[in-house]
């Protein structure tokens, strides 16, 4: 479908539209259109302080200072062991 056909598509589904699919996309257009830079992306849809937490918490993995799956889920289970049902 190019171009000219969805912008029709879109006309004839607008023209049959209830208020509240309206607004809908209203909503959608505005946000589109308030965004600072065309992509979508996710990195561009986290905020500058997400963004930092994220690379913050990356610096321990960079430097191999990370606890295994098996030895965390070891120590939960020492810890919190009523919230664990016994395999046997």
């Amino acid at each position: 479908m190019g171009l000219q056909e969805l912008k029709q598509k879109i006309q004839r589904q607008l023209e049959d539209a209830d208020e509240r699919s309206l607004r809908i996309v209203s909503s959608v257009f505005d946000n589109y259109l308030s965004e600072e830079t065309p992509d979508t992306s996710v990195e561009n849809s986290i905020t500058l302080q997400e963004k930092k937490a994220i690379d913050e918490a990356l610096i321990p993995v960079e430097k191999k200072q990370t606890i295994s799956h098996d030895l965390v889920m070891e120590e939960t289970k020492k810890k919190y062991s009523k919230y664990f049902k016994d395999k046997n």
